[in-house]
């Protein structure tokens, strides 16, 4: 059975969900491939025997047979030929169908954070906000996943959505990955910070409470276009320890390198009235379906687990929890103390 190795501090515990729900399936996927791989072998046998026996007594028949002529010799090995490569087609293993237990697993390993919302209408009104404030484009977005629950005293909640873009592009549809919490502050200000820059400009040029601003860190002010209407908010939100998050959540949800046939993923954040927002947008091309192979079921439940784990991650950036250890982080040695972590 094909196991789960943990190997962030997000993913400690998680290998027994995984084995509960996602290892069973792909072991019965594995079976009956297996199996169609022996029927393909057994027909492969009977058709190589076939050619061998025409072959070898192609000599001994009959001048009058069908099989005396050459023609009709290379009709017969072309035939059993047909047969072994449709066998194959036919029978090729399929994809694991594991997409779906790979995301029940991740959340039942983050069931005591958040779970699934049925409340589907405050997601909607998340991203029609986001729409009316130029924060995403004016698209139909689809929802098809909203995840709500509490972190410490803080309302945290988590949206993905799809929409498609318009014939001309690289990209077929728009993904997005939707982060909303709390923050620990009420100000009448806004800050905004955009990978896209010219995307913040244009919101600057239509808002001129907007003016530029640029934060302490060269990593993160070479990434981001920032831009507020309050700067005693902006240096109150921008922590060491909430760049570090940022540069991280870059690197693992919206690296350029990670890109999946379309362009690079853009990463805008939004904070005003009391929350912050943040969007991950992610062109991509191809279909998208809930087959996976073994080896790519293991890389999206670790992509899930970072996914659940920035929502806490964020909180404890904004509201001070800096003693708490990343969920990006490596799990310790087994002969190092296990680090608390509050997932």
């Amino acid at each position: 059975m094909l196991s789960f190795i943990e190997k962030t501090l997000a993913e400690q515990g998680f290998a027994a969900c995984w084995d509960m729900d996602v290892a069973p399936r792909i072991e019965r996927h594995a079976a009956k491939r297996r199996r169609r791989i022996m029927i393909a072998s057994l027909i492969t046998g009977i058709a190589a025997g076939l050619a061998i026996v025409v072959l070898a007594l192609h000599t001994r028949i009959d001048s009058a047979g069908f099989l005396a002529q050459p023609m009709n010799r290379a009709l017969v090995l072309a035939l059993a030929g047909l047969i072994v490569i449709c066998v194959w087609m036919a029978l090729l293993p399929v994809q694991a169908a594991v997409g779906d237990a790979v995301r029940r697993a991740v959340e039942a390993h983050f069931d005591s954070l958040f779970r699934a919302d049925d409340n589907a209408a405050f997601a909607e009104i998340v991203l029609q906000d986001l729409v009316t404030g130029a924060v995403l484009l004016d698209r139909d977005y689809r929802l098809t996943a909203n995840y709500a629950g509490t972190y410490g005293d803080c309302r945290v909640r988590m949206i993905e959505a799809v929409a498609g873009v318009a014939s001309g592009h690289r990209h077929n549809r728009v993904e997005l990955l939707v982060f909303r919490v709390s923050l620990p502050f009420t100000r009448n200000g806004e800050v905004r910070a955009d990978s896209l820059a010219d995307r913040l400009q244009s919101r600057m040029n239509a808002d001129r409470a907007l003016h530029p601003w640029h934060v302490s860190n060269d990593k993160l002010d070479g990434i981001f276009a920032i831009a507020t209407s309050d700067i005693d908010m902006a240096e109150r939100l921008f922590t060491d320890s909430l760049v570090e998050t940022m540069l991280r959540i870059r690197e693992h949800l919206a690296s350029p390198l990670a890109r999946r046939h379309g362009a690079p993923p853009r990463v805008a954040m939004q904070a005003s009235e009391g929350s912050l927002v943040m969007v991950i947008e992610t062109p991509v091309s191809g279909r998208d379906d809930a087959s996976l192979s073994p080896a790519a079921a293991s890389a999206r439940a670790r992509e899930l687990i970072l996914r659940f784990a920035t929502l806490p991650a964020l909180v404890d950036d904004l509201h001070g929890r800096v003693d708490t250890p990343p969920a990006f982080a490596p799990l310790a040695a087994a002969n190092d103390a296990q680090p608390v972590v509050a997932i």
